[in-house]
């Protein structure tokens, strides 16, 4: 059943649990282009589902998990089948910088498969299934236990993605201490990000040559330099968008792009609308539909 959908923009319903929202979905519908500022999960349970993440269509498999980034574009087309779908508001109670830094390598989106991940795949989802069981129960404070168990699920999911990453050979040491170079070169990418921050002064501050260091860092994060600290740039104006009511000009200005031309074609790549179109989504905020056209767990839960 369709949740509470404002013009592009998805408003949870947060119900029971404060922070997180489970939709078991059952019904033969489209989800329209949207977004929302929580993190979503998806895991088919019975046939396939699509997802399209900023214009890039992804096929996942029954069992596959897939964790789709907050304010990440998206939209499902109609399928046939049973899907577990969680919404959860991890902004509200985690604030650790290394939780960001997961955020920041799984834009827009990162999908945990046994062929992708084999080694934390069982485990993986055992946590989403476990967690379906909790939200469903009556136990007291299920909150906290699905919670727990996202916060091993994402643990899993960072410390298997660094170690995928392979960034250079050599022993389990020298690989740890590399890994952990560019796990506290992105922290500080995401708290300099609106700096005028080059591939000089960041080979610099991790200590090396500036071709050795942008092959390093291609291999760790999956994207070059500069295509990195323009996601982040445009995380920064996504908050400015929502949060403010300042000019595009500014937004572009304070989030460190030197041009509104290169702000408007950065964030169209990531975002896969312009500044103006996101900020629009967001403020259909402010003409709610009414309560009849809005969903809820508990009539999701009985449509099995």
């Amino acid at each position: 059943m369709m949740p509470h959908l404002d013009g592009t923009r998805e408003i949870v319903p947060f119900q029971e649990c404060p922070s997180i929202l489970l939709y078991k979905n059952v019904e033969y519908e489209e989800y329209p282009k949207h977004w929302h500022t929580s993190t979503e999960i998806i895991m088919p349970e019975k046939n396939g589902y699509q997802v399209i993440c900023n214009g890039k269509t992804y096929e996942l498999s029954v069992g596959d998990i897939m964790i789709v980034a907050p304010g990440v574009v998206h939209t499902m087309p109609p399928e046939k089948g049973i899907r577990y779908i969680f919404l959860v508001n991890f902004s509200s109670s985690i604030t650790l910088k290394s939780f960001d830094s997961i955020f920041s390598l799984i834009q827009p989106v990162l999908i945990v498969s046994p062929q992708i991940y084999p080694s934390i795949y069982q485990e993986c989802r055992d946590l989403i299934v476990e967690s379906v069981e909790e939200y469903f129960s009556s136990d007291p404070f299920k909150e906290i236990a699905i919670y727990k168990n996202l916060l091993i699920l994402f643990l899993l999911v960072g410390r298997s993605y660094t170690l995928q990453s392979d960034i250079v050979s050599g022993p389990p040491a020298k690989q740890q201490e590399y890994i952990q170079k560019f796990i506290t070169l992105c922290e500080y990418i995401n708290d300099h990000c609106t700096e005028d921050l080059s591939v000089d002064s960041a080979a610099s501050i991790a200590g090396f040559s500036k071709f050795y260091f942008s092959r390093l860092f291609k291999k760790f994060t999956g994207n070059t330099f500069y295509s990195y600290v323009n996601e982040r740039r445009g995380a920064h104006a996504v908050l400015l968008l929502l949060n403010s009511e300042k000019s595009i000009i500014d937004i572009a200005i304070d989030s460190g792009f030197n041009s509104i031309s290169s702000f408007n074609r950065i964030f169209k790549i990531c975002k896969a609308c312009t500044p103006t179109e996101f900020r629009q989504m967001y403020n259909y905020e402010n003409h709610p539909r009414p309560k009849s056209e809005c969903g809820n767990a508990s009539a999701i839960a009985e449509a099995d």
